[in-house]
């Protein structure tokens, strides 16, 4: 099965829970990174956010095999997390490790 990028986008505050429950399924390192978001058409934004046009988020990605996709969503649903939570996965092409 071919690797595929799993990519979360969460709200600051629900990201530990997500991490948490990722971990408990998946062996895969996981990268964690800070985001700003800025537009107007935020559907996922809380009060604040709205008003001042910027979400922050948290991104998670690990590299995962297309069969665990199912497992992981799963464990992101069962997780506590107040706002939604996108998701996206990308075929990866190639990769490799230079030492």
């Amino acid at each position: 099965m071919p690797d595929l990028l799993f990519t979360l986008h969460c709200a600051v505050p629900d990201a530990e829970g997500l991490i948490d429950s990722i971990r408990a399924i998946s062996r895969a390192p996981i990268h964690i990174r800070a985001e700003n978001v800025r537009g107007r058409d935020f559907d996922d934004a809380g009060t604040a956010e709205r008003v001042s046009g910027e979400l922050k988020r948290t991104t998670i990605e690990l590299i995962v095999g297309e069969d665990m996709v199912p497992d992981l969503l799963r464990a992101v649903k069962e997780a506590r997390h107040d706002l939604p939570v996108r998701w996206r996965t990308v075929p990866l092409v190639d990769q490799g490790r230079i030492a």
